[in-house]
């Protein structure tokens, strides 16, 4: 979609880079069919006002969950399920808000935009990593081994068929809930790689920080502190704000990566590998967009509410700067496109479907000792 530069937050690219030879007129196409539709039918593709709504009940949810476990006086037991809330209600910010926001999807203001997405600090993570590290190395290298770092998990899993067999993925069917829950752990040590070392691994070097972004960065960590540990340390003990913690890290752990993971490693999707000199990917940069990714649960509008319309993820691959309210409107005209232009559109019926789809693509790339054609 055509973008104002001031509906964007600006994320430096990473040092490596890869180029997408072909060009078949999709985006150009899907693009200028997606602004008509808006256009003809008065719809924001940002600022939209049930957003700001939504907004405030995802905060608020956010903030009671927290002071009932800080001010509650409750038996240990429901502290322990009111961690689970908070951390889902953590997931849900992060979901709708930061990640509308830092996609420069939520307000056509760049500062409202830049306000928003602060809330990725207080959720207790880098606003300016995720920026590099979503918006760019995920959303331009979908599923490319060694750019995209969401399918790299430190050799714990196979997530791609390019990376090296090791018996140990035999299991990962089985135990990927338990590495999945460790991915809210993983965000904070991989936040204190950048702002140390500036990068994750040799294939992933952050842009360099300004003062301004060090500053965010640190304040951000500061505030994670405080209410994750300081103020509790004043109504409960040591040790059981040490559990809650670990509880609520798991739990939202766990979230975030199903939600992430059952859109791209998946059967349905590809695994496409650079080719030639110097390497390259021979496609359509958004043709590769829709064959990384699938669809799920299109009408399941609880669960499109609370994650923030990561279930329509072909379209926010492809429309990331759309507010996310927009997708289930976008979708028809994206798989019309689709099947015009010949690409392969993929949706489960339900979110069953999607984790059975991944479940069984665990399998596989565990069972694997070859690389697989992408």
């Amino acid at each position: 979609m055509s973008t104002s530069a001031n509906a964007k937050i600006a994320a430096k690219p990473a040092a490596r880079r890869l180029q997408f030879t072909q060009q078949r007129g999709f985006r150009k196409v899907l693009n200028e069919r997606v602004d008509a539709y808006l256009a003809d039918n008065g719809l924001p593709a940002r600022d939209v006002p049930a957003m700001y709504l939504k907004t405030a009940v995802a905060l608020a949810w956010w903030l009671g969950a927290y002071l009932l476990l800080l001010l509650g006086n409750l038996p240990p037991l429901i502290n322990v399920i009111l961690c689970v809330v908070w951390a889902m209600a953590i997931a849900s910010v992060g979901f709708n808000v930061m990640h509308d926001a830092n996609h420069g999807g939520y307000s056509d203001n760049p500062r409202v935009n830049k306000l928003v997405s602060l809330s990725a600090e207080m959720l207790g993570m880098s606003g300016f990593r995720w920026r590099t590290k979503h918006n760019v190395w995920h959303h331009t290298y979908t599923n490319i081994a060694g750019y995209d770092d969401d399918v790299e998990a430190f050799g714990f899993m196979r997530l791609t068929p390019r990376e090296p067999w090791k018996p140990l993925y035999k299991a990962q069917a089985w135990y990927f809930p338990l590495v999945y829950s460790f991915i809210a752990f993983d965000f904070i040590m991989r936040d204190f790689m950048m702002v140390l070392m500036g990068k994750s691994d040799a294939n992933h070097v952050y842009p360099k920080m300004n003062a301004t972004d060090k500053v965010t960065f640190w304040v951000g960590k500061l505030f994670f502190i405080v209410i994750m540990f300081a103020l509790p340390l004043l109504v409960f003990p040591w040790w059981q704000v040490l559990i809650g913690f670990v509880i609520v890290m798991l739990t939202l752990g766990l979230i975030m990566a199903v939600v992430f993971q059952l859109a791209h490693i998946s059967g349905d999707a590809a695994f496409p590998a650079p080719v030639g000199r110097p390497p390259h990917i021979d496609n359509e940069w958004a043709i590769h967009q829709v064959e990384t990714t699938v669809d799920f649960a299109p009408a399941n509008r609880l669960l499109s509410w609370y994650i923030g319309g990561l279930n329509f993820q072909i379209e926010h691959h492809l429309l990331p700067h759309v507010c996310h309210l927009n997708y289930p409107r976008l979708a028809p005209i994206v798989a019309a496109t689709c099947e015009e232009f010949g690409i392969r559109y993929t949706c489960h019926a339900t979110w069953r479907a999607a984790l059975a789809s991944h479940w069984r693509e665990l399998r596989l790339l565990g069972r694997a000792s070859e690389p697989a054609a992408g």
